[in-house]
């Protein structure tokens, strides 16, 4: 292999690094981010309506029916912000919030050891503020590994930028090398978006190692192919 041609394949790698590697950047500072909204507005209504309750402006029952209803909006709100590959996560670890009634005989039984219509109104109440307190809840595992996909998508990010700037710096024609750079980000963040969408309707929505290869997968062909055709028409 001459010199020119070893040259013209490190900078195709090179590309493909970069691409692949502000997908999944993207992708992980977005989650992160949607994590962290998610946390603040449920804790935030769950105080606000243990508050009301405490003063008696909202009967417990009706608190519970409200804040149920409100969190699984925050949910489905939040959801419609993730990346595709953080909404096939959410999806695989819920699919769907458990119902108010399914959630009064959960925690009726785990409180009380019985079922929640053969409690009295006392203890009833107290279930009701149990749903409460739980909407402001979040598991812990899941929120210590959305703070370190943000802190990975961070560093990749500088990862990427390094890269660019290698690219930039060693090219002959800077100006070319700067445009180059961002057809090859464009067709490959294009492409693991497309990869991702078509990964999560073949493989279902809760399926996040098959989006997460989709969207692998995408990024290189559309960062192969942006800088095939850039190649060909400059």
């Amino acid at each position: 292999m001459n010199p020119n041609s070893r040259n013209r394949a490190l900078d195709a790698e090179l590309s493909l690094l970069e691409s692949e590697t502000l997908n999944f950047a993207t992708r992980f500072i977005k989650d992160a981010k949607v994590r962290a909204n998610y946390i603040q507005q449920t804790q935030r209504l769950s105080r606000e309506y243990r508050a009301m309750v405490a003063a008696g402006t909202v009967p417990p029952e009706t608190a519970a029916q409200q804040v149920h209803a409100l969190r699984n909006q925050i949910l489905a709100a939040q959801r419609l912000q993730s990346s595709d590959i953080g909404l096939a996560k959410a999806v695989g670890l819920k699919k769907e919030g458990l119902t108010l009634l399914e959630l009064t005989e959960k925690y009726a039984r785990s409180r009380f050891g019985v079922a929640f219509e053969s409690l009295p109104e006392a203890s009833k109440n107290q279930v009701y503020l149990e749903i409460i307190e739980s909407a402001g809840r979040a598991r812990p595992g899941v929120n210590v590994a959305a703070t370190r996909l943000g802190r990975l998508g961070r560093g990749l990010v500088i990862v990427s930028i390094g890269v660019a700037v290698y690219n930039v710096a060693e090219a002959k024609d800077k100006p070319r090398a700067i445009a180059r750079e961002g057809v090859v980000f464009g067709g490959g963040f294009a492409g693991g978006a497309a990869g991702g969408a078509l990964a999560g309707l073949a493989c279902g929505p809760g399926a996040p190692v098959c989006v997460t290869i989709g969207v692998f997968v995408g990024g290189a062909l559309g960062a192969m192919g942006a800088d095939v055709a850039f190649g060909w028409v400059f």
